[in-house]
């Protein structure tokens, strides 16, 4: 894969608004909070990433749906749709800040687990009890805002299961002039959060139309490759891959924190790995939870010294 194919995405949106001095914690609207109460941080955080050379940004639309914005800002259907459109005009402002027009913005589109609060887009099982006629009307009202403002493309990431996956892309085949990437989140080296196979799930969306990648995000790092090599036909992608990890740190959904630090540098796992993505045909590369600015700025230098 050639350096020049590859596209450049941001990295952690919190782990740098954090490193900005916002606070997330107890925050249901995750980096969602920081439209209201801090576009400057957030304005600031898209900047950072664009100056170390991201060349697609994300919106902070990831944890957001109509009824939890409404139920933690306590205000209106139309203002919490403004909250979502208003996302995608910060990073607007940031890619005019920058004076870098080839900047692409990505509207993040979350699973439905994510708005849940409690790390079920980690474990996916909610899907079971839900319709994907419900999923589809769930997903509705954010898309539209995004669309509204005319993102260039939507990241559909995080998704820990198939079915809701489905749901959302059955979604998006009514506006079929939009793009898409699809990138999922694995619990180990085979499987999505919710168990579904990695190795079902690729070939079931390989020929979509509309998606420009298929891949993995929130996710570690070691585990990422087996995954993407367990869909390899011939020894080639068929659908491009989107990757970004996180840090080598392993989340402990029991304490709510990352697993203590053993004294390796949990990034080196993350660049280890990204000379092989990108031989196995990642076109789309990046950085999740704990993958700050400046990391990115290493990772660039590493794809463009590849």
């Amino acid at each position: 894969m050639s350096k020049h194919q590859i596209k450049i995405l941001d990295g952690g949106l919190s782990t740098e608004l954090v490193s900005l001095g916002f606070s997330l914690e107890n925050c249901k609207l995750w980096t969602g909070k920081a439209i209201a109460e801090r576009p400057d941080l957030l304005k600031q955080a898209h900047l950072n990433f664009i100056k170390s050379g991201a060349e697609v940004i994300t919106t902070a639309s990831y944890q957001l749906s109509i009824e939890l914005i409404i139920q933690e800002l306590n205000c209106s259907e139309l203002q919490a749709r403004n909250l979502i459109k208003k996302s995608v005009q910060i990073v607007r402002e940031a890619i005019s800040e920058a004076n870098n027009q080839n900047i692409l913005i990505a509207g993040s589109i979350g699973p439905y687990g994510a708005c849940l609060c409690d790390g079920s887009e980690f474990r996916g099982d909610y899907v079971h009890d839900l319709s994907e006629e419900f999923l589809i009307e769930w997903h509705r009202p954010r898309l539209e805002c995004l669309l509204e403002e005319k993102v260039d493309l939507i990241a559909i990431e995080t998704f820990p299961s198939i079915k809701e996956a489905n749901a959302v892309l059955k979604l998006i085949s009514n506006y079929p002039e939009i793009k898409a990437w699809l990138a999922f989140s694995c619990k180990n080296e085979n499987e999505l959060s919710v168990g579904d196979k990695f190795s079902s799930a690729y070939p079931l969306f390989e020929k979509n139309q509309q998606l420009i990648a298929i891949g993995i995000n929130c996710s570690l790092p070691n585990d990422i490759t087996s995954l993407l090599e367990s869909v390899l036909k011939d020894g080639k992608a068929t659908k491009p891959f989107v990757v970004y990890s996180n840090d080598a740190k392993r989340w402990n959904e029991t304490n709510s924190e990352y697993d203590v630090d053993d004294g390796t540098d949990p990034i080196q796992p993350v660049l280890e790995n990204i000379p092989k993505w990108m031989e196995l045909g990642a076109t789309f590369i990046g950085g999740c939870c704990k993958i700050s600015s400046e990391h990115l700025k290493i990772i660039k230098n590493l794809i463009e010294n590849f």
